[in-house]
């Protein structure tokens, strides 16, 4: 994974470091790299800054934690993965290009929730946890 969407974006200070927010933070980078590598995309790609795709990328995730609090919590079934989250971030999005954006979000919560079913972190289960994962990837950064 690529630190394309920082990690101090997930947290303000100690308090904040929790699985939950690890697990926003790994979305919005799976979010952004599916967003890079769509053909659907690619007009968007040109016309966005790398900068302005992590923007989206962040306030996507950030805005799906309510989404994901309230599945876990049994206050819904399952997420949603919403074009009103688009149209709250770009009013003027054309349908088609919002379509395609909730597409590469689809396929990033597939990939990030798929990396959980090995993962011994239990960030969906244990959302408010604090972990050092943070900590961890200040010190060291993502393996190569």
């Amino acid at each position: 994974m690529h630190d394309n969407v920082k990690a101090e974006s997930f947290y303000k200070d100690a308090g904040d470091k929790v699985k939950l927010n690890w697990f926003c933070y790994e979305y919005a980078n799976n979010i952004y790299s599916e967003i890079k590598r769509s053909k659907k995309l690619a007009q968007y790609n040109m016309r966005h800054s790398t900068d302005q795709i992590a923007d989206f990328s962040l306030y996507f995730a950030k805005r799906m934690r309510k989404s994901i609090y309230d599945m876990q919590t049994g206050k819904s079934g399952s997420v949603a993965i919403s074009a009103q989250y688009v149209y709250e971030y770009d009013p003027k999005c054309i349908h088609k290009q919002a379509q395609a954006l909730i597409e590469a979000a689809q396929s990033a919560w597939g990939e990030t929730t798929f990396a959980c079913t090995v993962c011994p972190c239990r960030c969906l289960s244990e959302p408010f946890e604090l972990t050092p994962m943070f900590d961890n990837l200040a010190r060291t950064g993502w393996p190569t």
